[in-house]
C-alpha cells in the first residue's frame, strides 16, 4: 500500500458500482492505498496526477480460479481433448516439482497475471507435496504486489491425505496466522478442501469444519454429477465456498447453490475446449447463482481474463440462440429477458461478483470510495472506444496488450506498459529453467 496521494484524471471511467455508474471524463483520487474520491473536474494539488486522457479506467480483474505452479507447463495441454489427456500428459508432472520449483512458477505466473490486469486471485494450489512447497508458494506471493487468497490444497492421493491431513490442516492454521485476518491485506490465507471425485464426505467434513472455524474462504472442483446434492445433504454447503466448473450440476442443485448465496468460479475456455457442457453459466445466472472467473490452469490456457470475458460472453451467446432455435423462435427477434447476458453482464462475473465470492466486495471490485484502489487503465488508441455501452469496448474490444497501467494498493505495478520493479530476463530464466528440467 502507497501513502501517496494520486489522482487519475480524464479517463473514461467504468465504476461499477451502481450509484456512480461511468463517468465519461472522470477523476479518481487516491490516498494511502484506497480511493478516496470518484467525480468529475476533482482539483488536488498534492496529488501526483496521472493523465489518463483517451483511456477506460476501471476496476481490476478478478480471477478465482488460477493454478499458478502449473506456469513452467504452459502450452503443454493445449491440445487435450477431455480430461483422461490431462491427467496422463499434466497432472503426473506435479511430482517432479521440488519446493523451490513451487516459488518460481507461483512468481512468474503471478507477475505474468499481474501485467495481463488480475490485480487479484484466488491461487488453487494442489501441488502441496510438502510443507516447504506451500512455504515456498507463500513466499512468492509475498514479493508479486498481486492480491491473492491463498488456497491451500488438499488434494493428492487418498491415503496420502488421509495419513497427513492433520498435519496439513495445522500448517494451515499456522499459515494464517502469520498473515492474519485483515481483509484489505495483499495476502489471505484459504483453503481447498478435496473435492469428492477423489475424496469421502467424512474426509471433506473434516477439512470444511476446520477451514470454516478459522473463518477462510474455501473452494473446491467439482467436476462430476451429483457432487453439490452430496455437499448439501451433508449440511456443508454454505457460501464461504466456491465450486470450480460445476459443468454437471443439475437445475435444483443450482437452486441449493443459489438458497446458499454460493458463487461458482467458471473457467469457460478451459471448460469450452475441454468438451463439457456449456449450458450451465447461463442457468447458474439466471437461478441466482453468483457467477465468477477464472483461468484455470496455465499448462493449456493462456493467464489473460479479458480473453475469458470475451470467451465468456460469445459462449453464453451461443447458447442462448441455441435455445431459441430449439424452441422455434427463429428468426432471433428480443423479447423481454431475451438475450439475457450482455458484455457488462460478464464484466461484472469478474469484478464486482468475483469480490463478493471471495467476501471481499466491501474491499475490492468496484471503483467505490473507500475501497482498494485495485484498478486498470486501457488504452484505446488508434480508433477510440467502441460506439455504445464502453463495457462492451472492454469485453469485446481490450486485448492484454492495451493495457497501459495496473494498480494494487494505490500502487503502480505496470505503469506505461512497463513494470518497472520486475527484472524481465531474469523472469525468463526462472522459468525456463523450471521447463527444462520438467518438460523439454
Amino acid at each position: 500500500m502507497s501513502d501517496r496521494r494520486i489522482l487519475i484524471k480524464n479517463g473514461l471511467v467504468i465504476t461499477l458500482d451502481s450509484e456512480l455508474g461511468d463517468l465519461p471524463r472522470g477523476d479518481v483520487l487516491i490516498q494511502g492505498g484506497r480511493i478516496e474520491r470518484v467525480g468529475s473536474g476533482i482539483e488536488d494539488a498534492e496529488a501526483e496526477v496521472f493523465d489518463a486522457g483517451g483511456m477506460i479506467v476501471m476496476p481490476g480483474l478478478i480471477d478465482t480460479h488460477l493454478h499458478m505452479w502449473q506456469q513452467p507447463m504452459r502450452g503443454l495441454g493445449a491440445d487435450l481433448w477431455g480430461m483422461n489427456d490431462y491427467i496422463s500428459r499434466v497432472f503426473p508432472l506435479r511430482e517432479r516439482f521440488r519446493a523451490q520449483d513451487m516459488f518460481t512458477s507461483t512468481y512468474t505466473c503471478a507477475i505474468e497475471a499481474l501485467g495481463n490486469g488480475t490485480t487479484t486471485a484466488l491461487d488453487f494450489n494442489h501441488n502441496v507435496l510438502t510443507e516447504d512447497h506451500a512455504e515456498e508458494s507463500l513466499r512468492a506471493h509475498r514479493l508479486t504486489g498481486q492480491r491473492v487468497v491463498f488456497g491451500y490444497g488438499m488434494v493428492g492421493y487418498a491415503d496420502k491425505i488421509e495419513r497427513e491431513r492433520a498435519d496439513r490442516l495445522k500448517q494451515v492454521a499456522r499459515m494464517h496466522a502469520e498473515l492474519g485476518s485483515d481483509p484489505t491485506s495483499l495476502v489471505r490465507m484459504g483453503l481447498a478442501p478435496g473435492t469428492l471425485t477423489f475424496s469421502t464426505v467424512k474426509g471433506m467434513r473434516v477439512e470444511v469444519e476446520y477451514g470454516r472455524g478459522l473463518g477462510l474462504p474455501m473452494t473446491i472442483h467439482q467436476n462430476d454429477a451429483g457432487e453439490i446434492y452430496k455437499i448439501h445433504e451433508a449440511g456443508l454447503l454454505a457460501s464461504d465456498i466456491i465450486p470450480a466448473h460445476s459443468n454437471n450440476a443439475s437445475d435444483y442443485e443450482l437452486g441449493l447453490l443459489a438458497q446458499c448465496g454460493c458463487s461458482i468460479a467458471f473457467t469457460t475456455e478451459g471448460e469450452f475446449s475441454g468438451g463439457r457442457c456449456m449450458s450451465v453459466v447461463g442457468r447458474a445466472d439466471r437461478a441466482g447463482v453468483l457467477p465468477t472467473l477464472g483461468v484455470d490452469g496455465p499448462s493449456f490456457v493462456a493467464v489473460d481474463m479479458l480473453s475469458q470475458l470475451r470467451f465468456t460472453f460469445r459462449i453464453m451467446h451461443a447458447m442462448e440462440a441455441q435455445h431459441e432455435r430449439q424452441e422455434g423462435r427463429w428468426p432471433l427477434a428480443h423479447s423481454p429477458g431475451v438475450p439475457f447476458v450482455t458484455p457488462r453482464r460478464v464484466l461484472e462475473y469478474a469484478t464486482v461478483n468475483a469480490a463478493k465470492a471471495l467476501g471481499m466486495q466491501d474491499h475490492i471490485g468496484s471503483l467505490t470510495p473507500g475501497k482498494q484502489a485495485d484498478l486498470l487503465v486501457l488504452r484505446v488508441d488508434p480508433y477510440g472506444v467502441a460506439a455504445g455501452d464502453p463495457a462492451n469496448h472492454v469485453v469485446l474490444h481490450s486485448g492484454v496488450g492495451d493495457i497501459d497501467s495496473v494498480m494494487v494498493g494505490g500502487v503502480f505495478r505496470k505503469r506505461h506498459g512497463a513494470m518497472p520493479d520486475i527484472d524481465v530476463e531474469r523472469l525468463s530464466a526462472m522459468s525456463g529453467e523450471v521447463r527444462a528440467r520438467l518438460v523439454d
